[in-house]
């Protein structure tokens, strides 16, 4: 019994996640799509995380998170597409081998700002690589990490062998109110080549932030230039507005302008209502100028 107690007082296991179910509507081109729905990017989640401590300051590590949809209770994707690691941490830092986000996630994710209407990506690369190894290091306000897959790695439905190599390095810095990040990153199915950088900065209580980035096709000369910025400000303890501007020029392509303005009530530290509302203006290579906005309200509540 002893034993047994010891070894349960060693190991660790969480349960965790959130539910986040809203009204949408979308009219692009044309077109109206209105839903009552959970099924948005990212939106619910659940996960199991867990750490064994092995002595010495070492300490096995797993991690399982997937996405579901609050309105119906089915997966959203694959059971666990948002992250499958287990790994070791020690003073070192920390390595994993699975699925995980992906550099440019890692360094820019948290420079911008929004949730269903204003879910603008302030990157083009592939979110997550699968069957890869992660490396991450922290000390202070500054965090650092490299990651390599295999050969189509980078998707989670890619055939194993195909493609290249994929992998990314990132870093982040935030003190003092200020916040920096920076990353590359290599998808090996897409084939693509992609950096950026972001800044962030609090003059209470009021938050600015911006990036850019700028990816890069194999064999061509296509670029995705993303410019993201954001301004959030705390109206009260428990009320925040925020604006952001997205826009992403393909060269040779289309050109989308986005834009919009959200609000966010806390009921408590783990309960929330919000809405949205964005406007987006698509120019075509042919100079075709077409518009769409969507707005969304939401209730959120983590666990």
């Amino acid at each position: 019994a002893s034993a047994a107690g010891a070894a349960n007082a060693a190991s660790s296991v969480t349960m965790y996640g959130r539910m986040d179910v809203g009204y949408e509507s979308a009219h692009h081109d044309g077109k109206s799509v209105t839903q009552d729905n959970g099924a948005n990017t990212n939106m619910s989640r659940f996960g199991i995380k867990g750490q064994e401590d092995l002595g010495n300051g070492l300490a096995a590590t797993f991690k399982l998170e997937g996405r579901f949809n609050g309105d119906t209770g089915s997966y959203a994707e694959d059971m666990f597409d948002r992250e499958s690691t287990v790994g070791l941490k020690g003073n070192f830092g920390s390595i994993r081998f699975g699925r995980a986000t992906a550099a440019l996630e890692n360094g820019l994710a948290d420079f911008v700002i929004g949730e269903r209407a204003l879910g603008f990506s302030n990157y083009a690369s592939a979110t997550r690589h699968s069957n890869s190894a992660f490396y991450d290091y922290s000390m202070g306000g500054l965090t650092a990490g490299a990651n390599v897959s295999t050969k189509g790695g980078d998707s989670g439905d890619a055939t194993e062998g195909t493609g290249k190599i994929g992998y990314g390095l990132y870093a982040k810095y935030a003190a003092n109110n200020f916040g920096l990040g920076a990353a590359y990153q290599r998808d090996g199915v897409a084939l693509t080549k992609e950096w950026g950088v972001a800044a962030s900065y609090t003059f209470n209580p009021v938050t600015l932030g911006a990036s850019y980035a700028d990816q890069k096709a194999d064999g061509t000369s296509t670029h995705t230039k993303t410019i993201n910025a954001f301004v959030s400000g705390a109206v009260t303890a428990n009320d925040t507005v925020y604006a952001q501007y997205n826009r992403v020029k393909v060269t040779n392509a289309s050109a989308t302008t986005a834009y919009g303005l959200g609000y966010n009530h806390a009921l408590s530290k783990r309960t929330s209502v919000y809405g949205e509302v964005a406007r987006n203006k698509r120019t075509s290579s042919t100079g075709e100028l077409v518009s769409g906005y969507d707005y969304s309200v939401a209730m959120r509540h983590a666990f």
